[in-house]
């Protein structure tokens, strides 16, 4: 083996030019695949690092299989009665102002039970964890994060028994979490994890069996499967349904893997990228193939006296195959700078947070990956022309024709991959191209409110200072009143929650002279808005009118609704005048004043769903989102307006003001950068197909010089010699194109979810790839055809 692998560089140093090209071809096709596949490694494939991850379930409520949240009280008793699960805890992710340590500061804070950190088998590297007695006592105490204690504590030894501010409450800090501890693992990571009564809201629905604001986490006990635990959820929801009608009925719930979970909205994401890449090397494999076969018509000689003097079929087989894996494994090596170069740049430019995705490494077991990718592509290309040169005895090798005879199988073999290379090329291209109408056709889509020219950021209102609504109240008309004087503003507004966040809330209503039962029990996305809220989204009135000045706490309670909901509960249009109750500070009924168009909130693909929105003066929240509309550019305001928000209250962290556009474009971020991503591995596919079907042609040329020649001296028009080779481009680019268009529906029906108002096979999408694509494979044949009408007959005679 040592003696082959020193002849195949010594052949290959011998042709440096070609050794280069198949090496950088091979190189990134590599680079590229490990790139893609360290992601799909750290995010899809590796355990999650917590002690027996395999029995870590999520645990997801179901109002009528809808997805929900879980109460408090519900989890306390899941947890009483279950003997499926080892453990269960509860936790919610929210965003918490931190004060008295320098300036106001937004962070995110997980308000949980102790069982959490049972279940994790999580362990502080200071002090303690939650426990169960912290809950029972109602204590506000407080686990920070390492990068917090660093941050603000400078990672003092004392730091145990310290105070933090949180909302304006205080909670004492009784341990800190080591750095690598990251749970929930979300887009901004967690730094701090509390008792639930530290976070106010969260203490004034502790006791709310309607209040659903948990996700719940479990541990299966062992021996017990998923399905028996799915049994036991069951059995648990149904008593409760029976114990608390008002509050349960048509609720269940549903345990997952943790680990599926997580991933679940990326899954599909992450395995189209993977089969992309997969493409693309196969692609480039192909390539090397049909270059090795070219280079292989000179050596046929070379093989032939190799077998005459001893060499047996296998050896010439084993040393053409060192060759192929000596090219090979360099491509590696080179395809690992590749990788790191190409995950960095990922990473850097992914505009979507998956979780772990960050922990993503070239490491041993990618380097693995990577050594068992270079040797597999080194059989793959190199399997082909190994069988082709090895084959030839020496006596067919020796003889004059071998040339002619051994070239028919070289030709059909190149023949073949170049056919294969066109119909996975359009596979690609076609997945692409679906995914880019899929994406126009989404940045189309009315959101329902005018993006340009508005601004947006959220607050919380902490507890202790601001205790009910007439002080939420109040602050809020002293941020309108200064907004609206922020030079460059037209209108100011504020709503519960920011359009296009995915957090609007969800309220039960009733219609008066409707009753209905409990298990039809009435829901729709509510906000409580200030009376400029529709003029400063940009939302059509279709009906009646907007809220105004006069619509305070002190007015009759009225209600505005969507579009969508008016149609489906007054299908004849009478929905003004009608009167309805929220379930959300019952004031009694509330008259329908307007009706407006609906707003798209959680992603630009979602279907309308029903809408109400109320005084917010009537209905006071803690939390808020701040809009103003500029006249102008509205990023030339941002300043203006951070700087009036921070001196309205110095205590109030304004950290993320936004244009309304970006929220609008975070929406599509995900299939934009999916389909940049196609897109670019489809385009290296398409350029190598021209290059496969170029160096076939030059080649089939070059090999029937001397059959055009006597065409032409017999008479033969250039045109008809031209036809020779356009017909043979015909024939291969169509074999192709059939395969490829039938693989290419098929494949789109495995991604069909990701797609937006476009069919899997989407005839103008097919049309136009097909035509791209032959317009290429043309251009690629156009030098071998016009070489072909060419030929001097003459000069190929005198050399006959």
């Amino acid at each position: 083996m040592l003696s082959d692998l020193r002849h195949a560089a010594r052949v290959l140093l011998k042709a440096p030019g070609f050794s280069a090209l198949v090496i950088l071809i091979l190189a990134l096709g590599i680079g590229a695949t490990s790139t893609i596949f360290s992601i799909v490694n750290v995010v899809l494939l590796k355990p999650l690092p917590f002690p027996a991850p395999e029995r870590l379930v999520n645990i997801t409520g179901l109002d009528r299989n809808a997805e929900d949240t879980v109460s408090l009280p519900d989890l306390r008793d899941w947890q009483a009665q279950t003997k499926a699960f080892s453990n269960l805890a509860g936790y919610s992710s929210v965003s918490a102002t931190l004060t008295g340590r320098g300036p106001a500061v937004s962070i995110q804070v997980a308000a949980t039970t102790a069982e959490l950190f049972q279940i994790l088998g999580a362990l502080p590297v200071r002090g303690r964890v939650l426990t169960r007695e912290d809950d029972r006592q109602g204590a506000a105490v407080a686990l920070i994060s390492d990068a917090m204690w660093a941050r603000r504590f400078s990672r003092n030894e004392s730091v145990l028994g310290e105070t933090l501010i949180i909302d304006g409450r205080a909670a004492t800090i009784v341990g800190v979490m080591p750095a690598r501890f990251a749970f929930p693992m979300q887009a901004e990571p967690i730094e701090a994890w509390v008792s639930i009564p530290t976070i106010g809201i969260a203490a004034q629905f502790a006791k709310q069996r309607s209040a659903h604001f948990l996700s719940v986490l479990g541990q299966l006990a062992p021996g017990v499967s998923l399905q028996q635990a799915n049994a036991e959820l069951a059995q648990i929801t149904g008593r409760l349904t029976i114990a608390y009608p008002n509050s349960n009925v048509g609720r269940t719930a549903r345990a997952d893997p943790l680990q599926a979970r997580l991933v679940a909205n990326y899954r599909l994401a992450m395995i189209v990228l993977i089969a992309a890449v997969g493409v693309l090397l196969l692609i480039a494999c192909g390539n090397v193939a049909n270059l090795l076969l070219v280079r292989a018509t000179t050596r046929h000689r070379e093989m032939a006296i190799r077998s005459a003097i001893g060499a047996s079929r296998t050896r010439l087989f084993r040393q053409l195959l060192a060759e192929s894996l000596l090219l090979s494994t360099t491509a590696g090596v080179m395809g690992v700078a590749v990788a790191t170069g190409g995950l960095a740049a990922l990473l850097s430019t992914m505009p979507f947070d998956v979780p772990r995705l960050h922990d993503a490494r070239i490491d041993h077991g990618v380097l693995a990956f990577l050594t068992g990718l270079s040797m597999l592509t080194g059989v793959l290309f190199g399997l082909a022309p190994a069988l082709e040169l090895s084959s030839a005895g020496a006596a067919i090798g020796l003889r004059e024709g071998a040339r002619a005879i051994t070239g028919f199988r070289s030709t059909r073999t190149r023949q073949t991959l170049v056919v294969a290379e066109v119909a996975l090329s359009l596979v690609l291209l076609a997945s692409a191209g679906l995914l880019i109408r899929s994406l126009v056709a989404l940045q189309r889509v009315d959101p329902g409110f005018v993006a340009e020219h508005a601004i947006g950021t959220g607050l919380m209102l902490p507890d202790a200072q601001f205790p009910d609504g007439a002080a939420r109240v109040a602050f809020t008309r002293r941020v309108l009143s200064a907004v609206e004087h922020v030079p460059g503003v037209t209108a100011a507004a504020v709503s519960t929650t920011l359009p296009m966040t995915g957090s609007a809330l969800e309220i039960g209503f009733d219609i008066e002279g409707r009753p209905q039962r409990r298990e039809e029990r009435h829901s729709a996305m509510y906000f409580a808005v200030s009376p400029e809220y529709f003029r400063a989204m940009g939302i059509r009135l279709l009906a009646g009118r907007t809220f105004s000045a006069r619509d305070d706490e002190r007015a009759p309670a009225v209600i505005i609704i969507g579009e969508t909901m008016a149609r489906r509960y007054w299908p004849s249009g009478d929905a003004l005048g009608k009167r309805m109750s929220i379930s959300y500070n019952k004031t009694g009924p509330r008259e329908i004043v307007g009706v407006v168009a609906d707003v798209k909130n959680g992603s630009l693909a979602d279907t309308p769903q029903p809408s109400m929105y109320t005084p917010f003066a009537q209905t006071p929240w803690p939390f808020m989102g701040i809009l103003a509309r500029a006249d102008g550019d509205a990023a030339a305001v941002i300043g203006s307006l951070t700087k009036t928000l921070t001196t309205l209250s110095p205590d109030l962290p304004i950290d993320d003001v936004q244009v309304l556009s970006t929220f609008v474009s975070r929406t599509t971020a995900t299939p934009r950068f999916l389909t940049w991503l196609v897109a670019l591995f489809a385009a290296f596919a398409l350029l190598l197909a021209g290059c496969g079907l170029f160096s076939v042609m030059a080649y089939s040329v070059a090999q029937r010089r001397r059959e055009m020649g006597i065409r032409i001296a017999l008479g033969a028009r250039g045109a008809d010699v031209g036809w020779l080779v356009v017909r043979q481009v015909v024939r291969l680019g169509a074999a192709g194109l059939v395969i490829g268009i039938a693989s290419a529906v098929a494949a789109a029906r495995l991604f069909e979810t990701l797609l937006f108002q476009v069919t899997p096979g989407d005839p103008l999408t097919l049309a136009a790839i097909s035509l791209m694509l032959g317009t290429v494979l043309a251009l690629a044949a156009y030098i071998p055809a016009r070489r072909a009408t060419r030929i001097d007959p003459v000069q190929v005679l005198r050399a006959e």
